[in-house]
């Protein structure tokens, strides 16, 4: 490799602009959506032990707005930074 390539090769932060958080917010947030579906249409007889409280409703929801908002958070950064 000569110096000529060197100094033409581009930095790598400057091709990858796809940050970390956008994927674990995605994926906090499918899990969440998964969750939240399994609490609104799962059957009601796992929830005698937890007083009637639907946990995977609850917190598939919030996981869902957790992941959402790291998600749009990562997303709406990368698009200032252009």
């Amino acid at each position: 490799m000569s110096q000529q390539d060197v100094r033409n090769m581009e930095k790598s932060g400057e091709t990858h602009r796809l940050s970390i958080a956008l994927t674990i917010g995605t994926t906090i947030g499918v899990i969440g959506l998964v969750l939240l579906l399994y609490g609104a249409f799962g059957t009601g007889a796992e929830y005698n032990r937890s007083d009637g409280f639907n946990i995977n409703l609850w917190w598939g929801l919030v996981m869902l707005i957790v992941g959402a908002v790291m998600a749009g958070g990562s997303f709406l950064s990368n698009r200032k930074k252009r």
